[in-house]
């Protein structure tokens, strides 16, 4: 019996194992289904994907015809899909992005009405060898998906080749991260049928696309041959792999020469663009592109715009750097320049992880919008703006294209990040050298923390629109990053990155992932932190209840009045006019403690006691400052 007893005693043990360690992380609060994948062992609670972690492979090759006049887009394609879920698959979904814009579908934003069509034609579907017959047995379509039922389902470590033939009609007017632009340019983006994401936490995502929430794709390779007439040029994710047969010959020499150089080299310049190979015509060219392990591919073409290269050396690799832009643009000449400092900068003091893709292609086309080696951006109102958008846009290669987040669910993974990290390149890379670009976000986070606009982090993306969706996707999780490096410290902050991106490179990790990597680095319990700022609903704010001064002794008296832990940043000023800084990272807060004495000696008399608003997140400013009586 005592036998029996140890070995179901152990049996339970094995079972709860998992669980343990997950309920010993903090206690912070889980849904179920992530839960389940702690459980069953595809995530561990140390932050590392688990030993029965999986993640589905999809490989394209595509062949698209685009004409430019009538805005028509022809597209087939072959997926190769390998399945190695443990689970057999008897149905598909497939994502038809551009259905967006077909009449009557759900939407988050605003169209021209004039754009409106009736969607994607699908014109033939085969799966392995067997045609759908789409005529008397069409796939379902829910929203922007298209649920297919398979012939024969897909086993386990199974490959299968999907065979689709499409067509649309691209939008004219309505640019929703990618558009038309001066008539006769155009940045394509959502243009794909794609198999969604088949994971270990919800199986397939059935995310219907509204405009608002942004990717969670599943990684391959792509093999793409984009047909355009011959007056037009095409950029994409993908390197170009027939530039000799697409370009003449003084223009194919500056774009190999700029793979190598350090300098900007116009590859098309505005001379070039008077010796155009002639206007409309019927002639066509193809270009063709390889891109190795991406979660999404765009392209762009125009027949006006101008095209600077350069690279820049990571640590011996060439970076291809490419800025394609209206010949009128302002400050885009200088945008190869700045991409160049971007990429160096973020690979060797700010990631510390190498730029993963050998080109970055900066596109001038509207506001800002990343994609794998691509970036659709506007023109900015000024240096600092084209220098926001330009880091802002580059830096999103780490998240979430490197480290494949889901932003549909919890946008504030990438999007949080990439408005805090790029900040410190913006900075140096200004001619204003006492810029601090942050504090302006602090400010900001400051003016709506606590309103009907600011909920948990935690709440998902994809429940959330408008100004709600915005100020968590951005704001409120740019903070969040801002007080969680203060309280590890600059280089346990970077070590925590680090390792987080190692982690899961190519892979989707959660925000939990996020959270068991920096308790496993740092070997800190960030519970008091993680909970107020992600899960709960609050807000930042700082009173100063005192400041007396006795002989050469300054006692300043600060509480916790919001529920956000925050850092304490102080500025005393004398009589003299001499001010002096005290600061105090939020790790003060992490015992529970409310209120907070800060001692400073001197022997000019205090006169004036505030809290620095720009260092500070804090929604109250009245109770900010205390004047010392005489």
């Amino acid at each position: 019996m005592m036998k029996s007893k140890a070995v179901v005693v152990l049996m339970l043990f094995v079972v709860l194992f998992p669980y343990d360690l997950v309920a010993q992380q903090d206690h912070l609060y889980m849904p179920r289904e992530i839960r389940r994948a702690y459980e069953k062992g595809t995530r561990s609670a140390d932050g590392t994907p688990g030993k029965k972690y999986f993640q589905n492979r999809t490989d394209y090759t595509i062949s698209v015809n685009f004409n430019p006049y009538t805005r028509l887009l022809q597209g087939s394609e072959t997926i190769r899909f390998t399945n190695n879920s443990p689970d057999t698959l008897k149905r598909l979904v497939i994502r038809l992005n551009p259905n967006l814009l077909k009449k009557g579908a759900v939407r988050s934003v605003s169209i021209d009405p004039a754009d409106v069509t009736d969607g994607v034609e699908i014109t033939s579907l085969i799966i392995g060898r067997d045609a759908v017959d789409l005529e008397n047995n069409p796939p379902f379509l829910s929203g922007k998906n298209m649920i297919v039922r398979l012939p024969k389902a897909l086993v386990p470590s199974s490959v299968t080749e999907f065979r689709i033939d499409w067509n649309y009609i691209f939008q004219a007017n309505s640019n929703i991260r990618e558009g038309r632009y001066h008539e006769t340019t155009y940045f394509i983006a959502y243009w794909f049928p794609r198999i969604a994401v088949y994971d270990d936490i919800y199986g397939w995502d059935r995310h219907n696309y509204n405009g608002e929430q942004e990717f969670y794709h599943e990684y391959g390779d792509y093999e793409v041959n984009i047909t355009v007439p011959r007056n037009f040029y095409v950029w994409s994710s993908g390197i170009l792999q027939n530039p000799g047969e697409v370009l003449p010959e003084d223009e194919f020499e500056r774009f190999e020469a700029s793979k190598s150089s350090d300098r900007v080299i116009p590859v098309l310049d505005k001379n070039d663009r008077k010796q155009q190979r002639g206007e409309q015509t019927k002639d066509k060219l193809s270009w063709r592109f390889m891109a190795e392990d991406l979660p999404d591919f765009a392209f762009a073409l125009s027949d006006t715009y101008l095209w600077d290269a350069s690279s820049v050396e990571v640590n011996g690799k060439r970076i291809h750097i490419q800025a394609v832009y209206h010949p009128e643009a302002k400050d885009f000449e200088e945008v190869v320049e700045i991409s160049r400092e971007v990429v160096s900068l973020l690979s060797d003091s700010v990631m510390h992880v190498d730029f993963p893709y050998p080109q970055m292609i900066v596109f001038n086309g509207h506001y800002g919008m990343e994609f794998p080696m691509m970036a659709n951006d506007g023109e900015g109102k000024d240096r600092n703006e084209t220098l926001f958008v330009t880091s802002h846009e580059i830096a999103h290669t780490y998240f979430p294209f490197l480290v494949g987040v889901n932003e549909q669910r919890y946008a504030w993974m990438d999007e949080g990040l990439i408005t805090y990290l790029p900040k410190s390149i913006e900075d140096r890379l200004s001619h204003d050298k006492n810029r601090r670009e942050f504090s302006s976000n602090i400010r900001s986070y400051s003016y709506y923390a606590g309103s009907r606009f600011d909920v948990p982090l935690m709440v998902p993306s994809d429940q959330l629109t408008g100004l709600s969706y915005m100020f968590a996707s951005y704001s409120r999780s740019a903070v969040a990053f801002y007080v969680l490096e203060g309280i590890l410290g600059k280089a346990m902050f970077t070590s925590c990155l680090q390792s987080f991106i190692i982690r899961w490179k190519g892979k989707h990790p959660t925000p939990y992932d996020f959270f068991y990597t920096v308790a496993d680095v740092s070997g800190q319990s960030l519970n008091w932190f993680w909970e107020p700022w992600f899960f709960e609903f609050g807000y930042p704010d700082l009173q100063i209840d005192s400041a007396t001064q006795d002989d050469n002794k300054i006692q300043v008296e600060v509480r916790k009045k919001g529920s956000l832990p925050v850092p304490v940043s102080l500025i005393l000023t004398f009589e003299s006019g001499r001010t002096v800084q005290l600061d105090e990272s939020a790790g003060i807060w992490a015992d529970g403690r409310e209120k907070l004495s800060i001692f400073h000696e001197t022997k000019q008399k205090l006169t004036k006691v505030e809290v620095d608003i720009s260092r500070v997140p804090d929604s109250d400013r009245s109770n900010n400052i205390f004047l010392v009586k005489d």
